[in-house]
């Protein structure tokens, strides 16, 4: 991962769970010997976002997260430690409707039906073709956050699946688009299988034959129950938990035009300025937070970019003049734009 992010990350609408977040990052902080609070810190992230196990953290600000540990850390394995940290409480709802399936094949199933609740980044497919099973992983994401992605989704899968089966057969293949890392034999260590790069997909192949295995934590009652759970949170994330990413969005796009403002959103969304302001406050959202972070995080973007000067940065982030960027910017992060990018240096 590069020490820049794509810009676009932080007006688009990918996410992940606080849940999920909250579940790997202890153990992840802990592996690298760092403070899980000074990672949300230079992130921009409040430290109680892991309490919050209904929020989705935009993508854009997670992976400041992850930025951090890569910058202290060189590691450019991280994204297969953070699958290695993977465990059922990661998913929420997600991971309990997979934990009570009654087969390795109805917990597939329920992994591609219901993944958003993990987080929006990518779309995962299974293939069947004879005796072979490929389970794809397609992100949309692009650069090198992507590796890091890639790897975390796919040995997220296998690390899971060997706590869902008893004695879990090894896959017969795990695959990489990208090219292999210098270390290489942690992966084989783990996989227990041949490990391709430069593959022409991200995922795991295995036999067929696993789909029907039986899981060790099925529960038929609460299986049901689960599943039922799992619906009613998709119908809630598809028509209220996107309208915090919608919102956060539109400012993005307006931000080219100066001051965003709550009118100018609702006018584009086709809503009253009232309706808009009343649908997030029911999900704990404040327009004028939203704006606050979107700055931060593209902020902390920008100044990487040394080709950007300050005044032009404060006329990105829709400020009408470079003090007002420099007050901002010194609430924070306790110091000014000029001293943080010579830092960053």
């Amino acid at each position: 991962m590069t020490n820049v992010l794509d810009i676009s990350l932080a007006g688009s609408d990918h996410s992940l769970s606080s849940a999920y977040l909250a579940s790997i990052l202890p153990s992840l902080a802990e592996h690298y010997q760092l403070s899980v609070d000074d990672l949300l810190r230079d992130a921009g992230l409040p430290v109680d976002v892991l309490l919050q196990s209904q929020t989705m953290v935009p993508l854009a600000d997670a992976l400041k997260v992850f930025l951090s540990i890569l910058a202290q850390t060189g590691d450019s394995g991280l994204g297969f430690e953070v699958g290695r940290q993977v465990r059922p409480r990661s998913y929420q709802v997600l991971g309990y409707a997979i934990l009570a399936s009654a087969t390795l094949h109805e917990a597939i199933e329920r992994l591609i039906g219901f993944e958003k609740l993990a987080g929006n980044i990518g779309v995962s497919e299974m293939q069947e073709n004879g005796d072979t099973v490929r389970l794809r992983w397609q992100c949309p994401v692009t650069g090198e956050p992507a590796r890091h992605l890639n790897e975390a989704a796919v040995t997220g899968w296998i690390t899971f699946g060997r706590q869902l089966l008893s004695d879990a057969p090894q896959p017969s293949r795990v695959c990489f688009t990208h090219q292999a890392p210098v270390d290489t034999q942690r992966y084989l260590d783990y996989f227990q299988c041949p490990v391709e790069f430069s593959a022409d997909f991200n995922g795991v192949e295995f036999s067929a034959e696993y789909l029907s295995l039986p899981l060790k934590s099925a529960d038929p009652g609460l299986s049901e129950m689960m599943q039922r759970e799992a619906k009613l949170k998709m119908a809630e994330y598809d028509n209220h938990t996107n309208l915090g990413a919608v919102v956060r969005r539109e400012i993005y796009l307006l931000f080219v035009e100066g001051e965003p403002t709550l009118e100018k959103v609702a006018k584009r969304l086709g809503l009253a300025e009232r309706t808009l302001q009343s649908r997030l406050r029911k999900q704990g959202l404040s327009f004028q937070i939203i704006v606050e972070n979107l700055r931060r995080t593209l902020a902390d973007i920008y100044l990487l970019d040394r080709r950007l000067s300050l005044t032009e940065i404060s006329l990105l982030l829709g400020f009408s003049e470079q003090s007002s960027f420099t007050r901002a910017f010194r609430r924070w992060h306790a110091e000014n734009p000029a001293q943080a990018r010579q830092r960053m240096r």
